[in-house]
């Protein structure tokens, strides 16, 4: 006598090809999964490593701003290597470069002793000074640069007007 197969055994088979469908689905999800967190972790190091650039090249305004409060005459350069504000110990492939400041103008705050003498320059008359400040960070290792433009005010300062070497040459 011959053994009748009913529907009992086609729901077992397809209990099995259910089975083997929800485990492709989740490992095609997993391998997907994968794939994301792996790029997403490589844009944000590249993301760090570009605002490491940001912020060298503003230390950079910073360090120009405490070269201008000691000594007027700063005319811009190369930034010393580690000095950076924003990262300390920055690594030796950045460089920040400083523009020379232009002085924009000067003002004297509220509360602060207006010299009877005038606003003549040489006098003694304590302003703030304004100046344009340029900045620029660039790396090799990770090819990235970044440049930044700033007014910043010193203060106090002596009212007197900047050396400018400027050559002029007419046809």
């Amino acid at each position: 006598m011959k053994k009748r197969r009913g529907s009992r055994g086609r729901e077992e088979g397809f209990a099995i090809f259910l089975v083997m469908l929800l485990l492709l689905v989740l490992t095609i999800m997993g391998v997907a999964l994968l794939f994301t967190t792996s790029t997403e972790q490589v844009l944000s190091g590249n993301e760090t490593k570009v605002s490491k650039v940001f912020y060298a090249a503003s230390s950079g305004i910073d360090y120009a701003t405490a070269r201008l409060a000691v000594d007027w005459t700063y005319a811009g350069g190369t930034m010393p290597v580690g000095l950076s504000s924003h990262y300390p110990g920055a690594a030796n492939d950045i460089e920040v470069t400083v523009g020379r400041p232009v002085v924009v103008g000067h003002g004297i705050r509220p509360g602060d002793q207006i010299e009877s003498q005038g606003n003549g320059y040489g006098t003694t008359q304590i302003v703030e000074n304004f100046y344009n400040v340029t900045s620029a960070a660039r790396s090799t290792a990770i090819q990235a640069s970044r440049a930044i433009a700033a007014e910043v005010g010193v203060y106090p300062q002596p009212l007197r007007i900047p050396d400018v070497n400027v050559t002029v040459t007419l046809p």
